[in-house]
């Protein structure tokens, strides 16, 4: 299998260089892990977003999706995954889940040597497959129990036995007839090697056998296919190509599944089945996306997915529970699907199955930073400002604050690093809009390439059919130059036969050999016969003519026929030529959308770790000087429109 390329505009080394200006021994993950152990030195309750590689499995047919337990059934996307497991920000914070960069290239090009466990493992709870040959030797075994052993008789007769039943367990299954013939259709076939033997005994071909498993994939009552006993997988394998496979695979993990934990896409254009995963999204662990379509949908009540923090509707169990505060009393475990109690002011919440997961939004809790979702990001900012401006005296408040917002804006730290801020954002604008023109420049070269290559093939294909096209006409033209010459030599030959036929004739009652030689006799058959040829010569022309227009009417057919050959091949160029420009727009969009959502991840990252160090700072220079400062607002970004063309100019 080919090695996949990862993008060159996503290139994490190019980004911290450039953007964030780190060293290349140091990492985006160690500077947040810095930042928030800082925070966490000086008390602050703080998370940010982790930095991950965007990696979403696109193969459904090599996953294990077609496992299903007993906490799938309540609730079809239940995960045997830990609180370790690699978090992504999938949530809607960070907009749709981005593809992986490395696997964007090779996604319409699936894997030619797919896994064929899930169907295994439908066989093996369908019913253990019966081997022929395993069946003789336990029948051979079962009858050698019931023999006399030979170490109790002394004798040759009992010698002899023990060596025929050797003999017999060494000796090979007894293999069926060289049979020729499909069981199915019936059709002859010349080599055994085009039919595929199943253990039952019988034998398919190809088509028949193919047929076969497409039925099974479109109707679950003929899964698995079978003759007299399922079908095995290696000769499944054998004869579907890579799509086909796919398509089964997925039937097979459908199937497997039970109805009540059957998950489809509530998008309505699409409908798309939805396997079991072994991991759930962090950000949102009781929703799952479409591959298809990545429409997000609720695994509790079916419908499109809620937002981040919202529980759903349906699950009367936490929506009944008494609130604590703003938020809900209750929230479900993504792990084990239980009930969890919240307490006023409690996050993370530990369940009985020590998964720990956020008690706002409910996604998977990580130890080194927190809430995938960065629950304590800007929102929570907005509340602990809140908080003080409501904790703080109503006739002391507004000149506290004025005179904190006045230090805050006056102290040299606080301006320093919001234009730092500012800077790292002109530099984040140039370096996506670089980065997005690099990726236009590189698409606009694969365009171009892929033209090249079009009117090359479309050139070479015309010139071989010219070239087919002369060559017949050449061959036609001396076809009928022999055929002329044929039929003038058949002429030449009847007038020479007319001659000599005439001069016979015309001495009637003579003696040319003088008197010894008998008079010449000339019966009515020569005259009979010189009449046939005169008539011969007379339609000579007008079946010479008649031979001549049938060469020409075959000749005419077998240039229509090249003609429609030659035009069916330019057809299915075309159509091949235009599938690999609609695959390559797709390719395009499908790594515009990667490019969009990393970058939009980096920019929420951005915001929340400078949200993060307004915070930092202000609490240092609080705790250092005695006196309270107000957190300062981070740079706004530039409109998304605006983002390319004018971020120098609002950088500066």
């Amino acid at each position: 299998m080919d090695e996949t390329i990862p993008l060159l505009e996503l290139s994490d080394a190019e980004y911290c260089a450039e953007v964030l200006q780190l060293p290349v021994d140091k990492s985006e993950v160690e500077l947040d892990r810095e930042l928030v152990a800082k925070a966490n030195a000086l008390g602050l309750e703080a998370t940010l977003p982790l930095v991950s590689s965007y990696e979403r499995d696109t193969s459904m047919a090599v996953s294990d999706s077609g496992e299903s337990t007993s906490q799938e059934r309540t609730f079809s996307t239940a995960s045997d995954g830990s609180a370790s497991a690699s978090l992504t920000p999938h949530s809607s914070i960070f907009g749709p889940p981005s593809p992986d960069p490395a696997k964007l290239d090779a996604a319409p090009t699936p894997s030619k040597n797919l896994s064929f466990s899930p169907y295994e493992k439908y066989l093996a709870q369908d019913g253990p497959m019966l081997d022929p040959s395993r069946s003789r030797k336990s029948s051979t075994a079962g009858g050698e129990s019931s023999a006399q052993s030979i170490f109790s008789v002394s004798t040759r007769r009992s010698l002899s036995s023990f060596r025929s039943r050797m003999k017999l367990r060494k000796k090979p299954p007894r293999a069926f007839g060289p049979a020729l013939s499909c069981l199915s259709c019936r059709k002859d076939v010349g080599k055994s090697a085009l039919l595929q033997n199943l253990p039952c005994g019988h034998v398919f071909c190809a088509d028949c056998l193919r047929i076969m498993v497409e039925q099974a994939t479109m109707d679950e009552t003929k899964m698995p296919p079978r003759c007299c006993m399922p079908v095995p997988a290696a000769n499944i394998q054998a004869i579907l190509e890579t799509a086909a496979q796919e398509a089964f695979l997925k039937a097979v993990v459908q199937f497997n599944t039970p109805w009540e934990s059957r998950m489809f896409c509530s998008n309505a254009s699409c409908g798309e089945f939805i396997p079991h995963r072994k991991h759930v999204d962090p950000g949102a662990p009781f929703s799952v996306a479409c591959r298809k379509c990545h429409t997000r949908v609720c695994s509790i009540c079916r419908g499109e997915a809620h937002p981040v923090g919202e529980d759903c509707p349906e699950d009367w169990e936490v929506e009944t529970a008494p609130r604590v505060g703003d938020r809900p009393g209750r929230k479900r475990c993504y792990k084990c699907r239980g009930l969890v109690e919240c307490r006023r002011g409690s996050t993370p919440l530990t369940c009985a199955c020590k998964a720990q997961f956020c008690s706002v939004c409910g996604g998977v809790w990580d130890r080194a930073v927190g809430c995938p979702n960065v629950c304590n990001g800007e929102k929570e900012l907005g509340r602990r400002r809140d908080s003080d401006e409501e904790a703080r005296p109503a006739e002391g408040g507004a000149p506290d604050d004025e005179e904190a917002e006045r230090r805050s804006a006056q102290h040299p730290a606080i301006r320093g690093l919001q234009l730092e801020q500012d800077q790292a954002m002109r530099r984040f604008c140039e370096f996506m809009a670089k980065m997005k023109t690099s990726m236009e420049m590189r698409q606009w070269r694969q365009k171009t390439s892929l033209a090249v290559k079009e009117t090359q093939q479309v050139e070479g294909l015309t010139d071989k059919h010219g070239k087919a096209t002369a060559q017949l006409e050449d061959s036609q033209i001396t076809e009928e130059m022999e055929l002329r010459s044929t039929l003038e030599q058949s002429e030449r030959s009847i007038k020479v036969r007319i001659r000599h036929m005439e001069a016979y004739c015309d001495g009637l009652g003579r003696n040319p050999g003088g008197l010894e030689m008998p008079p010449r006799v000339v019966t009515e058959q020569n005259l009979r016969d010189l009449g046939h040829q005169y008539n011969l010569r007379d339609d000579m022309e007008r079946q010479h003519q008649a031979r001549i227009n049938m060469m020409r009417d075959r000749q005419s057919k077998r240039m229509e026929e090249l003609l429609e050959r030659q035009k069916a091949e330019l057809d299915r160029l075309a159509d091949q030529q235009q599938s690999e420009r609609d695959e390559l727009e797709g390719t395009f969009k499908r790594e515009e959308g990667t490019v969009d959502g990393v970058f939009e991840a980096r920019r929420s990252r951005f915001t929340a770790r400078w949200n993060l160090a307004i915070e930092v700072l202000c609490k240092e220079l609080g705790d250092g000087d005695g006196v309270k400062y107000a957190l300062v607002s981070a740079p706004s970004w530039p409109n998304a429109g605006k983002a390319d063309g004018e971020s120098t100019e609002n950088g500066t």
